[in-house]
């Protein structure tokens, strides 16, 4: 009753007040950001945002590698230092998706904070937004992650005609081939209520035939991962042609028979069955937990049950682009990647599913030993036990990556999928 009482009385009117404010802010930062170039994001915030106590802002945008988080160019950000993801309170924010906040120093007015916001457009890690404030009040914060909401809108509606974003997330120049790849790729990671989905792809600047895509129709969740012949730009076409063909084939409803069958002949008859791409397409009911997947000439997907894992197994298909184009006669006949039914796997409640290219085992350390399949299961089962499903793929990733020492020779892509996840709001939201 005391409650109650206190809501009616002056601090309930208090609040009141500033949700009144916080919604002005909100409105008026939106009817900016229609015609607000994406440098001009974090210095609008700040400026609408004062009447929330807020005295300054930065956007962070994490790196490629999702090592940094790096400040994106602002009139009030110029000198902002790069952060590290593994070993800062803002690094905790984006890590764990949580909000941080640590006291910064003290005004006439009284004491300042800094506070670390991760910036997500849906359940994809952008980066984080740092505020300065005054009120760190469970109240206030909510106004924060508010605004920090919508800034991950802004920022991913932004991104797709200028280049500023970009270049903040880049250290170093690109590959034609891994450009040409990353413009297909889905974001890294999705999330509903039943199923999630997080991917990595490396090396980031110099990817040429590997490439992973997801999408979501109805109660089915199509998800396919893909590695071509080759680590140039022939190979970055490679992979784009079959990447593409899967999605025209999936968009016209076509099955997954279908979607092996179309992408085969797309690749055979631009290459002239001289090149191919092993890929696994895949489907989940997200309604029963049924698995279905097609191997064209790829390691099987590892199933995650608990703390075991194992292989589904099945024998693999040819690669796609090995049907016999047109005109040409094969030396002996070969069977297409859709020739026989998928196989099919039914999952339980909390079930993961990784698939993964050749490059992620075989990758070898400098004494020549390969990663190996037993190190991934190892280092799967034990990531995934105990963080979220974007987190526990960025440390694979790096594992990955520092094993080979940074120098990899072949591209190395995973794909963590989970059926009816615990929780996903929780572990991948602010």
């Amino acid at each position: 009753m005391a409650a109650h009482e206190e809501m009616q009385g002056p601090a309930g009117q208090r609040e009141r007040d500033m949700d009144a404010v916080a919604g002005r802010v909100t409105a008026e930062l939106l009817r900016r950001s229609h015609v607000m170039r994406p440098g001009d994001v974090p210095d609008a915030l700040a400026e609408v945002a004062r009447p929330l106590g807020v005295s300054a802002a930065q956007v962070y945008l994490a790196d490629l590698q999702q090592r940094h988080l790096v400040p994106v160019p602002s009139g009030q950000g110029q000198g902002a230092p790069v952060l590290l993801i593994d070993s800062t309170l803002a690094g905790k924010a984006f890590q764990e998706v949580s909000l941080q906040a640590a006291a910064s120093g003290r005004t006439e007015a009284g004491g300042t904070y800094e506070v670390w916001i991760p910036l997500v457009d849906g359940t994809e890690r952008l980066g984080v937004l740092s505020l300065t404030v005054t009120d760190v009040s469970e109240a206030m914060l909510d106004r924060y992650r508010t605004l920090a909401s919508l800034l991950g809108i802004m920022i991913m509606a932004k991104s797709s005609y200028s280049d500023t974003y970009a270049r903040t997330q880049r250290t170093q120049e690109m590959a034609l081939q891994a450009e040409l790849v990353w413009a297909f790729l889905a974001p890294r990671t999705f999330a509903t209520d039943r199923v999630l989905v997080a991917a990595t792809l490396e090396p980031a600047y110099e990817a040429g035939g590997d490439a992973f895509d997801y999408a979501l129709l109805g109660d089915h969740l199509n998800v396919s991962i893909f590695d071509a012949l080759g680590h140039d730009l022939a190979a970055g076409l490679l992979a784009s042609v079959g990447l593409a063909s899967c999605r025209s084939t999936r968009r016209s409803g076509g099955s997954l028979a279908d979607i092996a069958a179309r992408a085969d002949d797309a690749i055979s008859g631009f290459f002239g069955g001289d090149r191919f791409v092993t890929a696994l397409l895949c489907d989940l009911d997200l309604a029963t937990g049924l698995f279905t997947w097609i191997p064209c000439g790829h390691p099987p997907p590892l199933l995650i049950r608990g703390g075991t894992v194992r292989e589904l197994g099945h024998a693999p298909r040819l690669p796609l682009g090995l049907a016999v184009p047109a005109g040409r006669q094969p030396a002996q006949p070969r069977a297409s990647a859709a020739a026989a039914p998928p196989y099919v796997q039914e999952l339980a409640p909390g079930d993961r599913l990784l698939l993964y290219t050749d490059g992620v085992t075989d990758g070898r350390a400098a004494d020549g030993t390969p990663f190996g399949l037993e190190r991934l299961a190892d280092l799967v089962r034990r990531s995934t036990a105990h963080l979220p499903a974007p987190e526990a793929m960025r440390r694979l990733n790096h594992a990955i990556l520092d094993y080979q020492h940074g120098r990899m020779r072949d591209d190395a892509t995973a794909v963590l999928i989970e059926w009816q996840p615990a929780d996903p709001s929780r572990d991948l939201t602010p």
